[in-house]
């Protein structure tokens, strides 16, 4: 997988969801586990990972780099951009 950038703009938060499932499915993790990686209950993890990924719910700057360290990809934010950089 590639870097990708995505640009900060109106379609932020969809534009990551979609990107963090991408790279999600691709590393072969479910969204129960990711959400119970990165500090979610066991209740809501799973619901809450698939809202962050519709872009329904805004993923807070925290959450982002913590779903970052768990899917092994560096996140840079430089300017305008997101960086996503798998590892």
């Amino acid at each position: 997988m590639e870097s990708r950038i995505v640009k900060v703009d109106k379609d932020l938060n969809k534009n990551i969801g979609s990107l963090i499932k991408e790279i999600r499915e691709a590393r072969g993790v479910s969204q129960y586990y990711l959400g119970i990686a990165i500090g979610l209950s066991e209740e809501i993890a799973q619901q809450h990972v698939y809202k962050y990924e519709k872009g329904i719910i805004r993923i807070p700057i925290d959450v982002a780099f913590s779903i970052a360290k768990v899917l092994n990809i560096d996140l840079i934010i430089n300017g305008d951009n997101m960086i996503f950089i798998p590892r």
